[in-house]
């Protein structure tokens, strides 16, 4: 029995050296929760605005306070579905005699925007503003901050360290997992199951796992949880996944990715220079049908005046289509493209995608399953 073109490209992607991880992961992003305890939960707002000025005693001041103070100081969006966009709005409140100039608000990735800098927070008042994070197109935490530098807005005075503002959102599909990735960096990480739940508790059955049946806890009938094995022992620097891939019949989640974190999984720009710098590195496509276009998104960041002239599908058997490429918020772009699958095409797969600029190809993959 011949294996589907999927089920090969599913296979030969995740044993390939040139297999990239999930989003691109900086030192916040690699913390389990560098959120501090005092974290305030935040709806988002609609649309985008601008910082208001709130003048000398028209907002309540924290008993006590001496510095400047985000209200809130940490905004946890909670769980997002990945790509999501998110913002909210902070407020840096000024309780002293003087009023303090913004001379520096630098995020610590660049998936998030803030836009305050040289504006004066009056004394007794305060700086309202709009704060966004751009959640990747992949499943687990995601975590930012912005650093603040003031300076009293009086002739001769020198800087001093402002509020740091934290973000945090976890991107999670309606079949959510925990953990939110495999933690292999231990011997103890290299084995060990994964735990399913249907957020919106409709029972689900899990189809696969990289491409392969699964090893499920039970029977498999269709239930709100699910408990599925993995077993990473014995790979090798070429064979080591970057991603669990859990295929389900949740016709809301017919993939759900995990990021693998090993030594050999490192992302790109972890371990040379890239001359094209994703997101993500993974786009989930979900469940497709062959013939079909299927849209998804690419977002580049450190992409600024960039422009991508083309995408390569690897695999024959998917043909990519490159719509439009979208300017985002700072140097970040957006690729608007589609997937079209043969008509033999079944089952699960990841398709390595060349994406093309003047300045040079870096690969990434799209993930789903054609049914």
């Amino acid at each position: 029995m011949h294996a589907s073109p999927c089920r090969s490209a599913l296979l030969g992607c995740l044993l390939a050296t040139t297999l990239l991880g999930g989003c691109g992961e900086s030192a916040e992003t690699e913390a389990q929760d560098a959120t501090p305890k005092t974290t305030t939960t935040v709806a988002t707002t609609g649309g985008e605005g601008q910082a208001s000025i709130l003048p000398s005693g028209s907002i309540p001041l924290r008993t006590g306070a001496a510095v400047v103070y985000g209200e809130p100081a940490a905004v946890d969006f909670g769980v997002v579905p990945p790509g999501s966009k998110m913002e909210a709005n902070i407020t840096l409140v000024n309780p002293t005699n003087r009023p303090m100039r913004i001379l520096r608000a630098e995020p610590t990735c660049q998936c998030t925007t803030v836009e305050i800098q040289g504006l004066v927070i009056p004394t007794k008042g305060g700086i309202r503003f709009p704060i966004t994070l751009q959640v990747p197109n992949t499943s687990g935490l995601k975590q930012a901050a912005v650093n603040t530098l003031l300076v009293p807005d009086v002739e001769g005075s020198q800087p001093i360290q402002g509020p740091r503002l934290t973000l945090k959102a976890v991107a999670a599909y309606p079949v959510r997992t925990s953990p939110v990735y495999i933690d292999a960096l231990t011997q103890a990480g290299m084995t060990g199951e994964v735990t399913l739940n249907s957020v919106d508790q409709r029972p689900f059955r899990v189809l696969s796992v990289n491409g392969e049946p699964p090893r499920v806890a039970g029977s498999n009938q269709p239930a709100i949880t699910q408990v599925v094995g993995y077993d990473l022992r014995g790979k090798t620097p070429t064979t080591m996944p970057k991603w669990l891939f859990i295929e389900t019949d949740h016709p809301e989640a017919p993939i759900v990715d995990l990021r693998i974190r090993h030594e050999w999984s490192k992302l790109p720009h972890q371990t040379r220079q890239v001359s094209v710098v994703f997101d993500g590195y993974l786009a989930n496509v979900g469940a497709i049908r062959p013939g079909v276009p299927a849209p998804f998104t690419i977002e580049l960041k450190q992409a600024k005046n960039r422009r991508v002239v083309g995408l390569d599908s690897e695999n024959p058997a998917f043909k990519i289509n490159l719509i439009r490429q979208v300017d985002g918020d700072g140097d970040r772009i957006r690729i608007d493209a589609s997937v079209t699958p043969g008509p033999d095409a079944k089952g699960p797969f990841v398709i390595p995608i060349s994406c093309r600029t003047l300045r040079g190809a870096e690969t990434m993959y799209l993930v789903g399953t054609v049914r």
